[in-house]
């Protein structure tokens, strides 16, 4: 039996509902009453959305041995869907793009990056 993190069709299909989440988070409109309060729900969010996205995407690619293409692509690919949710929000009413929710996504990102890269690192035999 395979533990679930090692059969793909589980790890894509999370990737994916991930993926579509942030899309329709991002599609809901905004209030026009003015900037929030209390930033730190939407920060949390923005962290760990984008640490799954990520560590889901490294999930995807594994490899036996971790090697730098597999650490730097999933980030990139990470960053530009980041960056194209801030873009897509200008669309959207009373929404925007902000250089701080991209350096929040960005933060949960590289945290993914480093969790994945500890958690998988096989250590080397001496043998």
């Amino acid at each position: 039996m395979k533990k679930i993190f090692e059969d793909k069709k589980i790890i894509f299909i999370l990737f994916v509902l991930v993926a579509v989440e942030i899309f329709v988070f991002s599609s809901i409109p905004g209030s026009s009453m003015g900037n929030i309060k209390n930033i730190w729900p939407s920060r949390i969010y923005h962290m760990v959305v984008f640490f799954l996205f990520n560590f889901f995407l490294f999930m995807l690619i594994k490899k036996e041995e971790i090697n730098k293409k597999q650490i730097i692509i999933p980030v990139i690919i990470s960053l530009i869907y980041a960056a194209l949710d801030e873009i897509h929000q200008i669309f959207v009413p009373f929404r925007g793009a902000g250089i701080t929710d991209w350096l929040t996504d960005s933060l949960g990102i590289f945290v993914s990056a480093v969790v994945y890269f500890y958690y998988f690192k096989k250590p080397k035999s001496n043998i």
